[in-house]
């Protein structure tokens, strides 16, 4: 399983919205939007578990440059864990499989 990172994305945007975005460019397995503690709003970040590295990949190269309900997102490959080793396991907190 590959995971794609998302950031600069409007607060209105929900997991479901992330994941008919990104089945455009594969099968998704899960989504993670990253939400404040507090107030329980977006921070306007996260990551998609796509189902395989391909799929990962036809995401990053097809869905740069878009947008998002008329808003813009940035996509990146997702980097490695704070003690450097790649984060491969699913998402745990606040994860919406299917």
């Amino acid at each position: 399983m590959a995971r794609v990172y998302f950031d600069r994305i409007a607060g209105s945007i929900t997991r479901e919205d992330l994941r008919e975005f990104f089945t455009r460019a594969g099968e998704v397995r899960g989504v993670l939007l990253v939400t404040d503690k507090v107030s329980g709003e977006s921070r306007g970040f996260g990551c998609v578990d796509m189902a395989t590295d391909a799929d990962a990949v036809h995401a990053m190269d097809s869905l740069k440059g878009s947008s998002i309900k008329g808003g813009p997102i940035r996509i990146d490959q997702a980097k490695s864990g704070k003690r450097g080793r790649q984060q491969t396991s699913p998402i745990k907190s606040k994860f919406e499989g299917n």
